[in-house]
């Protein structure tokens, strides 16, 4: 992003509430048409999104409840798992393993020399330790790994996790079997996409935002350098480090991600009180002067300003509080990636 462009929801509530990963999903009316929306985390505020909804966190067996960080992990490992194409008893297996070995938390250490989500051990070839704390990362070597097991679709979940595992209690995945399969079925049932590879659902959102937000710590603790590179060598997670590498990513395609033009040919133009959670906006001027920004939520019913995650170069990997459309008088257009409504 050039210097000189450095320098630059709430409409009316149905009492209808859906779960969803990652946060709470209501339906909102505008123009009389009713839409799913569903919210990201929250912002830098510690504030819920608007409007504020006051909902409890989902129950499950033995009154065990997730959190939003937890369901939010577990958006990503199913949705790995659905880009992956592996069936969804493979998802119920994976969830039930990070529920045993994390909680779903992407845990910074553990026993050993045990790092993150699945508690995998760089000592036993798992990866380096930063790259098994990233969750993304850890999803994609679990389901490596199960799908080499010699017929795991047969098994029972504790031995197919087990035998991807090899824990020292490999009895303990078994009692996690019951909310892992409620947990996909919530998701799906609140993601129509599931299944389709969409861009569209809450799972999706969540996983958007989970990746996202790993950039902000992923570079020795850090946010992710800024830089505009075509060499491989200089591309991190395989994806380029300027904006719309960053969303690429974010997004979950291929790396090492679209430019803003090719971002934008791939979006809608949407209004502006119609962004949501996971949409776009975008500048697509040429020669690094194009910017991308991904939305997270209005800050204020005037929508004036909002949280959105972005790569630029005043400090790598941001999540902060934006003036609409963006700072200064620079231009930008609301898209929404791969959908139509």
């Amino acid at each position: 992003m050039s210097a000189r462009a450095l320098g630059a929801i709430a409409a009316g509530v149905i009492a209808v509430l859906v779960l969803c990963a990652g946060g709470i999903g209501a339906l909102f009316t505008s123009g009389g048409a009713a839409s799913a929306v569903c919210y990201g985390p929250t912002g830098p505020d510690g504030q819920p999104p608007l409007p504020t909804l006051h909902v409890s966190p989902p129950t499950f067996s033995a009154g065990r409840r997730w959190s939003s960080d937890q369901t939010a992990n577990a958006a990503l490992i199913v949705t790995v798992g659905e880009q992956r194409k592996v069936p969804p008893r493979g998802w119920v297996i994976a969830l039930a393993t990070a529920m045993q070995e994390s909680t779903l938390r992407n845990l910074p250490g553990g026993d050993r020399d045990s790092v993150g989500l699945f508690q995998q051990r760089p000592s036993q070839g798992w990866g380096t330790p930063a790259q098994l704390r990233d969750p993304r990362y850890a999803a994609e070597k679990f389901y490596t790994a199960l799908l080499a097991v010699d017929g795991w679709q047969a098994m029972a979940l504790t031995d197919a996790a087990q035998a991807v595992q090899r824990s020292a209690y490999p009895d303990a995945y078994a009692k996690w079997e019951d909310d892992a399969i409620a947990l996909v079925r919530t998701m799906g049932s609140a993601n129509p996409s599931v299944g389709s590879g969409g861009a569209a659902g809450c799972a999706d959102v969540a996983a958007v935002f989970a990746r996202a937000r790993s950039w902000l710590t992923a570079w020795s603790g850090g946010p992710v350098p800024y830089l505009s590179s075509g060499n491989p060598g200089d591309w991190f997670q395989g994806y380029r480090r300027d904006c719309s590498g960053y969303v690429s990513m974010a997004l979950g395609l291929d790396g090492p991600g679209l430019n803003t033009a090719g971002l934008a040919a791939r979006s809608t133009v949407i209004a502006k009180n119609d962004l949501r959670p996971g949409d776009l906006l975008i500048n697509t001027a040429p020669d690094l002067r194009g910017h991308v920004v991904l939305f997270e939520r209005w800050s204020d019913p005037s929508m004036s300003h909002y949280y959105g995650y972005e790569q630029s170069g005043d400090g790598g990997t941001h999540h902060r509080l934006i003036p609409y459309p963006y700072f200064g008088d620079y231009p930008m257009i609301p898209h929404r990636y791969g959908r139509t409504g």
